[in-house]
């Protein structure tokens, strides 16, 4: 009897937690400035999508330019583009690189899944699925490097290209670490640990400003210039570079805004906020979940909110001035 009371008890304890700790709150604006309305539709849904890019169910693709008449070989999406030509890959660490008439200029097969890519002239940096970093010579058909990082155990989807910076390469690792290799001697030459968390420890964002690089993970974001370096602790959902300005968007719904040495200037709550995705420019458009535009001046003053026609459930992409999602687009120039 005793026995049956303890475990009737356990009963009532879970289903307490259980019910109150799992219901999702939303965000709800105080005010609405207006409803966004799509401007058009895409040929296909949008079925994958990186920072550069993104591929649609026809193997049609979206870069910072918009639509393209480019259609990638069927189970390849796409990675980056370098002076009209598309970086591809597939599930089985095929990469292939094509040009603007479809033709194949580059194919490679790797033993393990590609996780980002860049292409500079007849160089490709890739960072592999098993943390290696390696650069090919896609002219000679020749694989210039190839370094093995430490092994890690899970991912964070949002994964950051290599960068090419004049004779260096930064290769944006799996664990955490920026590689700085020199692309004459094909050396490395400095290690940058940006956070030593082998669960979804990856570098998720990398972006070079003048003589200033900024990286992050999903816990801290590095500014590095040729004099300093400095560091800022938060649970990063996306980060902006606009001149001497950062811009830290955080998991809970805050945007911190910080000079170029990641010294905070402010920082702006909104309660339960979910963002998706962001686009820059004069204003800040932050992409909220629940189906809602956030625009903030850069100063983080003043806020105006608009209504999407959907909530924010698959991938979306964005550029300068657009945003697409599942099959539809809209410019921030017809919001209304």
């Amino acid at each position: 009897m005793v026995r049956y009371k303890i475990i009737l008890s356990l009963f009532v304890l879970m289903f307490i937690f259980s019910g109150c700790g799992t219901k999702r709150q939303y965000y709800t604006p105080d005010s609405l400035s207006g409803h966004v309305s799509y401007d058009g539709t895409l040929p296909a849904d949008i079925m994958d999508s990186v920072r550069d890019g993104a591929t649609l169910e026809n193997g049609q693709l979206i870069t910072n330019k918009g639509l393209s008449n480019v259609i990638l070989p069927e189970g390849f999406v796409y990675l980056g583009e370098n002076e009209g030509r598309y970086i591809a890959t597939s599930k089985c660490g095929e990469v292939n690189i094509v040009d603007a008439s479809k033709n194949i200029i580059y194919a490679q097969k790797f033993d393990i899944s590609v996780a980002s890519a860049r292409l500079k002239g007849n160089l490709l940096a890739l960072v592999l699925g098993s943390n290696e970093i390696v650069l090919v010579d896609i002219k000679a058909q020749k694989e210039l490097l190839k370094f093995k990082q430490d092994d890690v155990f899970v991912l964070d989807s949002r994964i950051a290209a290599p960068y090419f910076l004049g004779d260096l390469i930064v290769f944006p690792t799996l664990d955490g670490k920026l590689v700085i290799v020199d692309e004459r001697t094909l050396k490395p030459i400095r290690d940058v640990v940006v956070s030593n968390n082998k669960f979804f420890g990856n570098i998720i964002y990398l972006q070079v400003l003048g003589d200033r690089l900024v990286a992050a993970t999903k816990s801290k974001v590095v500014s590095i210039n040729p004099k300093s370096m400095a560091f800022l602790d938060a649970d990063v959902r996306d980060v902006i570079v606009l001149e001497n300005r950062i811009f830290v968007f955080t998991k809970d719904g805050k945007v911190i805004l910080t000079d170029a040495d990641l010294k905070v200037l402010k920082e702006r709550k909104f309660t339960f906020a979910t963002f998706s995705g962001t686009i820059s420019g004069d204003f800040i458009y932050m992409i909220e979940k629940s189906g809602y535009i956030i625009a903030t001046d850069l100063d983080l003053v003043s806020i105006n909110v608009y209504k999407l026609p959907d909530e924010i459930e698959t991938h979306i992409f964005t550029t300068g001035d657009a945003l697409y999602y599942k099959n539809h687009f809209f410019k921030l120039s017809k919001k209304q």
